[in-house]
C-alpha cells in the first residue's frame, strides 16, 4: 500500500512538473523545451535523451508527417562551472513529439507513466478544442449571415421594397443563387416548413449567401437603384453572378450541398465542451 501511494505521488508530481514547464506561442499552441523535460521524463542524462528525440522524428517521418512541424532545433547557453557558459543544443517539441517520446519510454517508471497519461490527456483536450474551433467558426458565420440579412433588408427597404414585398426580394436571391425558389430549396433539402435554411447550412453555403447579400446591399446603394421591381431584379442578377462564379470555379452548387447539423445542436455542444475544458483532468 505504501509503495502504491508513493507511485501515485510520483505520477502526480510528473504531471505537475510537465504542466509547470509548458510554454505557449503567439498562436496559442503549446510546446515544450527538451532540456526542460528530459529529467522529468526519466532521462537524467541529456546524451541519452537525444536518441529518443530522434526516434520521435523517425516515427513522424514513417507516418509521412513533416518532423519540422513538431521538432525544431534551437540553442541554449549552459553553465559549465565557475560561472563559465557554453552553447548547447536544445529542441522545441510539440505536443505530438512529446507524446511520442513518452510512449517510447519504460511505462514501469512512474515518471514515464505519468508523462504518457499527461500527453494523452493534452492531445485529447486539444482535439476537443479543435472541434470547438470548427463549431465556433460555423456559429460566427451564421451570425454574420444574420447580420448581412438585416443589412440588405434595410437597404432594400430604403430603396422602396416594402415589408410585404421583402419575402419576394429575398426569394430572388434563392432563384438566382440556387436556381430555384426558397420553397423548392427547402423541399430538395428535406427541411420542414418552419425551419430556417440557414440553420442547416454548412460553412460554404453560408459564405455564398453572406457574400451575395453584402454584395447586393453594396451595389443597390452604390448605383442608387430605386423601386421594388428594379431592386428585386438587381438582387436576382447579383445572385446569378455569384452562382456563375461557383460554376466557373467548378464548385458544388448550393442546392447540392448537404444539410449540416442543426445550429442549435452545435451551440449546445460548444457550451458543454467548454464546460468540460474548464475542468482540468
Amino acid at each position: 500500500m505504501a509503495i502504491e501511494l508513493k507511485t501515485a505521488a510520483e505520477y502526480k508530481n510528473t504531471i505537475d512538473r510537465l504542466e509547470a514547464v509548458r510554454l505557449t506561442n503567439s498562436r496559442d499552441v503549446d510546446y515544450w523545451r527538451a532540456r526542460d523535460i528530459h529529467q522529468i521524463l526519466g532521462y537524467p542524462v541529456w546524451d541519452k535523451f537525444e536518441p529518443v528525440i530522434q526516434k520521435a522524428i523517425n516515427s513522424l517521418q514513417e507516418n509521412k508527417i513533416d518532423p519540422s512541424h513538431h521538432v525544431a532545433e534551437t540553442s541554449v547557453m549552459m553553465e559549465v562551472g565557475k560561472g563559465a557558459q557554453r552553447q548547447g543544443i536544445d529542441y522545441f517539441l510539440s505536443r505530438a513529439a512529446c507524446r511520442l517520446i513518452a510512449m517510447n519510454g519504460d511505462p514501469t517508471k512512474p515518471e514515464v507513466a505519468g508523462a504518457q497519461a499527461y500527453f494523452v490527456v493534452q492531445t485529447h483536450r486539444m482535439e476537443q478544442q479543435d472541434s470547438i474551433s470548427e463549431d465556433e467558426k460555423r456559429l460566427q458565420l451564421r451570425e454574420r449571415v444574420t447580420s448581412a440579412f438585416k443589412v440588405v433588408s434595410g437597404v432594400a427597404q430604403e430603396a422602396g421594397v416594402t415589408g410585404v414585398k421583402q419575402p419576394i426580394f429575398h426569394d430572388a436571391r434563392y432563384q438566382g443563387l440556387y436556381g430555384m425558389s426558397r420553397r423548392d430549396v427547402m423541399a430538395k433539402k428535406g427541411l420542414k416548413k418552419d425551419d430556417n435554411p440557414f440553420d442547416f447550412a454548412g460553412p460554404l453555403e453560408l459564405s455564398a449567401n453572406e457574400f451575395q447579400m453584402n454584395l447586393a446591399a453594396n451595389v443597390i446603394q452604390k448605383e442608387g437603384i430605386k423601386g421594388e421591381y428594379n431592386v428585386i431584379t438587381k438582387n436576382k442578377e447579383i445572385a446569378k453572378d455569384v452562382r456563375k462564379t461557383i460554376i466557373d470555379s467548378k464548385g458544388t452548387l448550393p442546392e447540392n450541398l448537404p444539410i449540416a447539423e442543426p445550429i442549435r445542436q452545435v451551440e449546445k455542444r460548444v457550451k458543454e465542451m467548454k464546460k468540460k475544458l474548464l475542468t482540468k483532468p
